[in-house]
């Protein structure tokens, strides 16, 4: 479905050909479901899926495991960087945070990175000034530069 979206908007489609610009882009058993359940509504007088939001929604329920958004923020809120080099622990942040597609204001996702960041690096980040997740991402290599010298 990213990859769709990113089409989408890359190729400036507009609402109307969403739909069938998606159907077309799905593969195997995605395609085939898709055009089962298209000819089921016209079987039981049920109107077409006509915008990108409920198709993907039926996608969604369909090929997405009930656990899985459950799942995602359960690992987001237990994510620590422990033994995993900074770079991995960011990518893994940023993957989660997209999984769940948390929207909250900035400042909260800042905060629930560094309390994922073990001490030794949070505790000198955390005493710099910061306005954007990127600010702290630079930061946070420059303290483990810093140690690497030391």
């Amino acid at each position: 479905m990213h990859t769709i979206e990113r089409v989408f908007e890359y190729k400036d489609i507009p609402d109307d050909k969403k739909v069938k610009l998606g159907a077309r882009r799905l593969t195997k058993y995605a395609s085939l479901w898709w055009t089962n359940l298209c000819a089921q509504r016209v079987r039981n007088r049920k109107s077409k899926i006509r915008t990108w939001e409920k198709m993907k929604a039926k996608l969604k329920s369909k090929f997405l495991p009930p656990i899985y958004v459950q799942d995602s923020y359960y690992k987001l809120h237990n994510l620590t960087q422990g033994n995993l080099n900074i770079e991995y622990y960011t990518r893994e942040f940023e993957k989660i945070m997209v999984k769940c597609d948390i929207q909250e204001p900035k400042e909260q996702t800042m905060v629930r990175y560094l309390e994922g960041l073990e001490p030794k690096y949070a505790n000198v980040v955390e005493l710099q000034q910061f306005t954007t997740f990127h600010e702290i991402c630079v930061l946070v290599h420059k303290v483990k530069q810093e140690r690497k010298v030391k």
